[in-house]
């Protein structure tokens, strides 16, 4: 067997094992059937992940694949959609070999059990630089309950899921190492882990669709996407950062290295939720949320619309509404 498979032989060994709904044909057709049950909705998002970009090319295949994945699963979530299957597109810009390609399966299907869905389709291609992912995930709700970034109201109340800033820290870590020394093994380990794989909020979707009045995911960073909430829904926001949720190890790295504080807000690849709650839907959220174990944190409450979009309390000589996230441009 040679080392390098040949398109037809990656998709044959590799790929068409995960295409296990038979609405896919087994990857023999050019196109899919997907049947959306009776009384839902199909809920479809894409995102490419980029060498050098999202990843770097020399991180192990499984973490890359996974990582592509978790992407578009924390974006579904968050709309208050389950994952349903997906669809991936591969740019190579030389051949992978059989040991890549077997463990990047495998992170795909290890994912495809976690989250209960299956690959229906794709394309792989020749890349003229670094290695490409684009998947398109589809997820489905309750027809006319997918929940838009653009809902939110005077007086809800600003939550998120999980902890945020230990993926932009263990960028940052991989990055410059020098500003970790004071960090023990453990706490190292866990920022490096957070960038490698995220873990997006799996089961938040029911509280979302139930409870929650706005939501979206949390990628490029706390300040860059709750503007974006903001502007959708004409609305700003006040923060106590105070209550931000960070990891025992983010709180290390930051009580030894301040500046580390803005890197880990808006830094980004936080792959957690970000949801308006109004006072009337408050405590059946938390309830259903407590239910399934899952990590929410009140930050915040929206208000009027005024600029800038939100400011910060007890602290805001520290930290100011102006600041951004990660962007590509």
């Amino acid at each position: 067997m040679q080392d390098k498979p040949s398109e037809f032989e990656l998709i044959e060994r590799y790929l068409r094992p995960l295409a296990t709904d038979p609405c896919a044909f087994s990857l023999k057709d050019d196109a899919a059937i997907l049947d959306v049950p009776t009384g839902q909705q199909l809920v479809v998002s894409k995102d490419l992940l980029i060498a050098g970009s999202h990843f770097f090319a020399d991180d192990a295949p499984k973490l890359i694949a996974q990582k592509a994945i978790r992407s578009n699963v924390s974006d579904l979530l968050s709309k208050g959609a389950k994952p349903y299957r997906y669809s991936l597109g591969l740019a190579f810009s030389k051949p992978p070999s059989n040991s890549f390609m077997e463990a990047f399966a495998k992170g795909l299907l290890e994912d495809q059990t976690n989250y209960d869905w299956s690959l229906i389709g794709g394309d792989t291609t020749k890349s003229p630089s670094d290695l490409m992912i684009s998947i398109t995930a589809y997820g489905l709700c309750g027809k006319g309950q997918m929940v838009r970034r653009s809902g939110a109201k005077v007086g809800d109340q600003l939550y998120v899921s999980g902890t945020l800033g230990d993926s932009a820290l263990g960028l940052c870590l991989r990055q410059k190492p020098e500003l970790f020394t004071s960090l023990d093994v453990d706490a190292q380990t866990h920022l490096a882990n957070a960038y490698l794989l995220p873990q997006p909020p799996i089961g938040l979707e029911d509280a979302i669709s139930k409870h929650a009045s706005a939501s979206m995911d949390i990628s490029d960073g706390l300040f860059s996407d709750l503007a974006h909430m903001c502007r959708a829904s004409r609305v700003s926001a006040k923060i106590d950062h105070q209550t931000i949720p960070l990891s025992d190890a983010a709180q290390s790295a930051i009580a030894a290295e301040p500046s580390l504080l803005k890197t880990a807000l808006i830094g980004g690849d936080d792959y957690q939720c970000l949801m308006a709650v109004s006072p009337e839907q408050e405590e059946a959220f938390k309830g259903l949320c407590a239910d399934k174990k899952l990590k929410i944190q009140k930050i915040g409450v929206f208000t009027n619309l005024t600029e800038p979009l939100f400011q910060l309390t007890n602290g805001g000589d520290l930290l100011d509404g102006e600041l951004d996230g990660f962007t590509h441009f």
